[in-house]
């Protein structure tokens, strides 16, 4: 409220001036309810101790009654200048003319009247808002509405002008009685009328928008890909959930749960009511979410943020045995040395889909573990992993899924034993066999490639064997062994080979353990078991036989021919010759294949005649070139035998003598 100046002076104990503070006594005092004036006076004569100075005002009649406006008394009594006592104009005092006078209490003295102050009534100032609501005692607007401030009327007969404050601040161009606000602040409205003005007091006005965020719970499967989006697996099923608690002065809040349904011409999203009125609604689809709350009361509304939920599909795939190029069916029971391919049936090569193999070892036992690098979507399985049986999986990840495939069982069997008895080298006699035989563990069996089958089989001819032995899923050992003859070699001598009746001749033999002689015609033997024996022959031609038996019980047989000659006294120059050749054995083997009786012919020219033992010639050279090979005249080969020839020259004969043929020897 505004203060005004009035200058009173007392002289000498007696009033003589009254005036405002300017000392013009002649300005018109105007002042409006709740105003103070300051009244200002000297005092020239002292007045008594405990004198008290007070302001009386008159009523709008000009009458005093006793109303004393003065706020406090003021204690003066001596003498003294630049006294003031504060006035107060009371708030329900009528707008008028009014008088004022100044009253002292020892003595009692009232000075002059100062008239015709004007007193104005101060306009009703005030405003009445429209479209709020009251939230915790305070003006409140939905936000992106509007409140309305009407300013209070002037009272019939006066006109009111106004100014709206914002913050203590004019707001510019708001003259108006009404104001609308559309954000929040501290707004008050003055109002001028005539004399007075006022101002209402401040009032704080706010726009409100109620929390429309939503959260989505944490849980299994459910990944946050950002603050508006999550990424779970098909199958779960996500919460969202309201974000804020009702505020102060807000009873509650009313939802609906809207979702992207498509696009309209323009490329906006449509939405449609999902039906959910709660502040929490489960999820398991891909979609689009909108929450929209409405304030209870206010029924503000305000619209979430989009939120996006992505769904993966489960990466279901089966884990499949595919067969290598060229093998008929795969398999997986497997040999030590083989290996099988396993294969998932949906393979995904991206940063989306993430394969592990697993291994459960021993079969059966469930202990899952990873198997490092293998991280793609096939397997080899070899021993170079475990070379025993086990379990095989494929673990694949799809972002937030996860899917565990089939277990498969690849079972490793051990190759067949196989053993070879009585050895793996063995030796038999000719035209003999030897029973040979496989312990083992196999299926089947080849010899061979196929001979032979079974455990066992005789074999008679040398050489060396592969057996093939098939176990299960036809896994193969290999082993070989050797077939041989032992070596036994007759041999068989006499000596001398051509005896004369009667006389004995020496049989030697070699390479065995024990002999046995026998003859293709009755013959005597010192020992006939022996390695050599004296024989003697019953006929003039006799073949020896000599059966000979190793360590082994290996048998050879060796023959000799012997010949028994009558000495013919008609033989001449034997003695001559004595080193004549007495045995030709045609043969072929370049030793005594011919008669040489080049010793003898000297280089003459000699005529060779051949005769049987019983004087018919068989072979005749007229010049003989000492090539004679035991056959006649037309080239036949003479049997083995006791032969005479006559060698002459001149007609003189040069020698005569005996000659054996042993064509096989």
């Amino acid at each position: 409220m505004r203060k005004h100046l009035i200058s009173l002076i007392f002289l000498l104990g007696s009033l003589t001036a009254f005036g405002q503070s300017t000392t013009t006594p002649t300005i018109s005092l105007q002042a409006c309810q709740e105003d103070t004036l300051v009244m200002a006076f000297d005092i020239t004569s002292p007045y008594n101790i405990g004198n008290l100075f007070s302001v009386e005002i008159s009523d709008n009649n000009g009458n005093f009654t006793g109303n004393i406006v003065s706020m406090n008394p003021l204690v003066a009594f001596g003498v003294s200048t630049g006294n003031e006592i504060d006035v107060l104009i009371p708030e329900n005092i009528t707008q008028g003319v009014y008088k004022f006078r100044l009253i002292s209490s020892n003595p009692v003295v009232i000075s002059d009247t100062i008239e015709n102050v004007i007193i104005g009534a101060n306009p009703t100032t005030g405003f009445t808002a429209f479209n709020w609501f009251d939230k915790a005692g305070s003006l409140t607007f939905c936000e992106g509405d509007t409140a309305l401030l009407v300013a209070n009327q002037a009272p019939p007969g006066q006109s009111y002008s106004y100014q709206w404050l914002s913050g203590g601040a004019s707001l510019a161009g708001e003259t108006n009685d009404t104001l609308e606000v559309v954000i929040s602040g501290t707004y008050a409205v003055e109002v001028s009328s005539n004399l007075c003005d006022a101002e209402s007091n401040d009032t704080i006005v706010n726009s409100y928008s109620p929390p429309a965020e939503f959260f989505a719970n944490n849980g299994a499967g459910i990944s946050f890909i950002g603050n508006d989006s999550i990424q779970m697996c098909e199958g779960t099923v996500a919460t969202f959930e309201h974000f804020a608690f009702p505020s102060p002065g807000i009873l509650n809040y009313e939802y609906r749960w809207l979702k992207a349904d498509s696009l309209d011409l323009f490329g906006d999203t449509v939405w449609y009511y999902t039906g959910d009125t709660t502040s929490m609604v489960d999820v398991n689809s891909e979609s689009q979410w909108f929450l929209e709350v409405t304030s209870v009361p206010g029924g503000c509304v305000d619209t979430s943020n989009a939120f996006w939920v992505f769904v993966d599909t489960v990466p279901k795939s089966d884990v499949v045995n595919l067969a290598w190029p060229g093998q008929a069916l795969p398999s997986t029971t497997l040999c030590l040395t083989d290996s099988t391919l396993l294969t998932a049936t949906d393979t995904v090569l991206n940063d989306t889909w993430e394969y592990q193999w697993q291994i459960a070892y021993p079969s059966g036992s469930a202990n899952w573990l990873n198997l490092l690098n293998d991280t793609l979507p096939w397997l080899t399985i070899d021993t170079s992993i475990v070379a025993d049986t086990a379990d095989y999986r494929l673990r694949i990840v799809n972002e937030t899924c996860e899917y565990t495939t089939n277990e498969t069982t690849v079972n490793f069997v051990p190759f067949p034993t196989i053993s070879i008895l009585p050895n793996d080298s063995l030796g038999i006699c000719v035209y003999d066999s030897v029973l040979v035989s496989l312990q083992s563990n196999a299926l089947n069996f080849a010899w061979n490639g196929g001979i032979f089958v079974g455990k066992q089989n005789f074999i008679s001819v040398p050489g060396q064997y592969i057996v093939e032995a098939f176990g299960v899923n036809q896994c193969r050992t290999v082993d070989t062994f050797d077939i041989y003859n032992y070596t036994v070699v007759a041999t068989a001598s006499a000596s001398p080979q051509v005896i004369s009746p009667g006389e004995t001749t020496t049989l030697s033999s070699s390479g065995g353990t024990s002999y046995y002689w026998y003859a293709d015609a009755p013959s005597y033997y010192s020992n006939q078991l022996g390695e050599s024996t004296l024989a003697i022959p019953s006929t003039d031609t006799i073949t020896y036989f000599i059966q000979v038996e190793d360590i082994n019980g290996c048998t050879d047989t060796a023959s000799v021919q012997v010949f028994v000659s009558e000495q013919d006294t008609n033989v001449i120059n034997a003695g001559i010759y004595g080193n004549l050749q007495n045995v030709i054995t045609p043969n072929g083997d370049g030793k005594n294949d011919v008669l040489d009786l080049s010793g003898v012919t000297d280089g003459d020219d000699c005529e060779f005649t051949v005769y049987t033992r019983w004087g018919t010639p068989v072979y005749n050279r007229e010049v003989y070139n000492n090539s004679w090979g035991g056959t006649t005249d037309g080239g036949s080969q003479l049997g083995d035998g006791t032969y005479y020839y006559v060698l002459t020259h001149d007609n003189k004969i040069r020698v005569k003598a005996a000659v054996t043929i042993l064509n096989n020897f």
